[in-house]
């Protein structure tokens, strides 16, 4: 390697790694101005493969890297990996500070990221095994299919937001790095540098001896991945161990140029924990690593997921971190000398000024653990009871006989109300899951102040604004209901289920509009609604009766056949075309109408008598009779079938039948 090239190899380092933050920059830059962009390439979108079967850019992006690690190595990690870039950052400012991290090394640790790989890519599999479920068809999915593969509108869509991604800067970039060593989440937290490592035994890319090396130790000093980089160059005349980045660090500082990168003979099994005078010192006792090992699946099932903020990996890291926390408080109880990074916590069989400070920070950080786990419990079994009794996204749905379930919608309720009371902080889906166990119940103002909390967090979650809008216009407040409704309408859809609710909310306005008298916009609402979304039967229906009502019989027939073709056999909608047909002379077809009505709904007064009726048109004077008088079972007070099967009886002769419904009208009767 040149002098100069191998002396600026830090600066070049620097500089790609922070190309990869201008990239990230310009690519959310572009989403923001243009509306769509390229998917994002994170390694997480993988799980979408792996679970769903959808081939994203993301799993593209990672099989790019896997290749570029089996022929070069595990460059991707020191020269484009956004965390690292973190960890090293954060490394060169506690220099700065003349602090060095030193490295903490544990058997439980290392396991950990292991478990998280399993976990990711090995269990999904597993569980479909046992289950005898099929494996996913991978597939490439478009906007309108609900989730883009590759260009989306919805950057963010499996990203944190802006406080957890400032929470895992400050986690993963700098606690992390403070209380267990340079690259510690590398190591420790990263199931994706497990893969890599796997990879990194297979490539013949290595750092390996170029010259005369005379075991000075500098290249072991300036590895920041904590690598005995001098005896791995002297056992096998090349770095094995899979820790190893790439970084070119070691290059960099060998004042006798022995050491480059080349290509070489794969390491494969080779490790210097198989020489018998390498022995591998840990941090930490046996039993304290099991109880590590305890406490970070404990930990990492308490705060994945918690209040649906914290993901997979910022939970690996918190639970690694508070982990250790807990052991340092225990072993401060119990050691003649124990240290938290730099800072002294007992000495001389004594507490520090800090180490006191640090205990009674160990207790509350002890009480929140415990309280999060109250609240995680709560909230995840309230969710998998409300899960199981939901029918259509999140609308309940139970008949009266479904005691099981109604138990189910109890219990579920009691726990979310559990979880939202004690919580310090109430996400989204629990509003969400409250508030619509709340409209179930028909309690409206319960319901209303868990919409109203979730549009202070997401303004534009338009379904929850319509689900309030609707209760609004069930408690009479058409001035509130509107305002909801109007704001949903004036927005832009940003896919097809906003599109949707948009449909929606123009005719939740068109049935205001008319109930108020203003026909003219309520029909424009109608025909936006149906706009929208064409297969809204709901809007064709509405527009069909307001064009038959306004005698606009041409117009009302075409929107109620397309409503029929959506909705058939729908009483409501037949009703009204057998009226069209009535008042257009076509006696037969609203015959063959009120004749399904009756069909479906054998208690119909109107229908039988209307059928009646025009049968008694048609001359078919016996059916007629049949319908008029099952009107009668229907209602005994049905004025009109009194009136025509009185005249019908009298025109036959029949005078005793004849006077005994006319007897009838003279009473104080039901009118139809």
């Amino acid at each position: 390697m040149k002098p100069a090239l191998k002396k600026n190899i830090h600066r070049w380092r620097a500089a790609s790694l922070l190309a990869v933050y201008v990239l990230i920059a310009i690519h959310i830059t572009h989403w923001l101005i243009k509306g769509r962009t390229l998917a994002p390439l994170e390694f997480n979108e993988v799980l979408y493969s792996i679970h769903l079967g959808i081939i994203t850019a993301g799993l593209i992006f990672m099989g790019m890297a896997i290749i570029g690690t089996l022929i070069f190595g595990r460059f991707f990690c020191s020269w484009a990996c956004h965390i690292l870039a973190l960890q090293d950052l954060s490394a060169w400012i506690l220099e700065k500070m003349k602090i060095k991290p030193q490295p903490i090394k544990s058997r439980a640790f290392f396991i950990v990221p292991i478990a998280a790989m399993f976990y990711l890519f090995v269990w999904p599999q597993l569980v479909r095994i046992m289950e005898g479920q099929p494996m996913p068809e991978f597939r490439i999915l478009k906007d309108e299919q609900g989730w883009a593969s590759f260009s989306t509108t919805d950057f963010w869509r499996n990203l944190p937001g802006p406080g957890i991604t400032a929470f895992t800067f400050i986690m993963v970039g700098f606690v992390i790095v403070y209380l267990l060593g340079t690259r510690s989440f590398c190591r420790y937290g990263c199931p994706y540098g497990v893969l890599f490592g796997w990879m990194d035994k297979l490539t013949p890319g290595k750092i390996i001896l170029a010259g005369n090396c005379n075991q000075c130790g500098l290249c072991t000093a300036g590895c920041n991945s904590h690598i005995q980089v001098h005896k791995e160059i002297k056992e096998f005349g090349k770095v094995v161990d899979s820790a190893c980045l790439k970084d070119l660090d070691c290059v960099a500082v060998c004042p006798n140029d022995a050491l480059q990168w080349g290509f070489t003979k794969p390491s494969f099994g080779q490790s210097l924990s198989k020489n018998k005078d390498h022995e591998e010192k840990y941090s930490f006792t046996l039993t304290e690593d099991i109880a590590l090992g305890v406490m970070c699946f404990a930990l990492t099932v308490i705060f994945r997921g918690l209040y649906d903020a914290v993901p997979f990996l910022v939970s690996i890291t918190l639970a690694v971190v508070i982990a250790y926390l807990f052991l340092v408080a225990f072993r401060s109880l119990r050691k003649e000398y124990v240290h938290l990074g730099k800072l002294a916590v007992r000495r001389s069989n004594r507490l520090t000024s800090f180490g006191k400070t640090f205990l009674a920070f160990s207790v509350v950080l002890l009480a929140f653990v415990f309280h999060s786990a109250f609240i995680h419990y709560h909230a995840w079994y309230g969710e998998n009871l409300y899960n199981q009794v939901v029918v259509r996204g999140n609308t309940v749905q139970l008949s009266e006989k479904d005691i099981d379930a109604k138990l189910k919608l109890d219990l579920a309720e009691y726990h979310l109300a559990r979880a939202h009371e004690w919580g310090i902080w109430q996400p989204e889906s629990l509003e969400r899951e409250l508030a619509s166990i709340y409209i179930f119940r028909k309690d409206y103002s319960k319901a209303s102040v868990h919409l109203e909390s979730m549009l202070m967090q997401n303004p534009d979650d338009h379904e929850a604004r319509l689900r309030l809008a609707k209760i609004y216009i069930l408690k009479g407040d058409d001035k509130s209901a509107s305002e909801e409704l109007r704001f949903i309408t004036e927005q832009e859809p940003a896919n097809k289920h906003d599109l949707k609710l948009r449909s929606d909310a123009h005719l939740q306005l068109g049935h205001l509009d008319e109930k108020n008298g203003f026909f003219t916009t309520a029909l424009e609402h109608y025909k936006s609604s149906l706009s929208d979304m064409p297969e809204n039967s709901e809007a064709a229906l509405a527009l069909g009766v307001i064009y038959t009502k306004a005698g606009q019989f041409k117009e009302g027939e075409k929107y109620l056949r397309r409503c029929d073709s959506l909705m058939p056999n729908n009483p409501l909608i037949l009703n009204n075309l057998s009226v069209i047909y009535m008042r257009t002379g076509r006696q037969d077809i609203a015959i063959m109408c009120l004749g399904r009505i009756t069909e479906l709904q054998p208690d119909n007064p109107s229908a039988s008598y209307n059928l009646g009726m025009l049968l008694l048109m048609k001359g078919d004077e016996q059916k007629a009779i049949h319908y008029l008088q099952r009107t009668l079972q229907i209602d005994p007070d049905h004025v009109n079938s009194h009136i025509a099967l009185g005249d019908v009886f009298e025109k036959n002769g029949n005078i005793e039948q004849s006077a005994y419904h006319r007897s009838k009208v003279t009473q104080p009767v039901h009118k139809n």
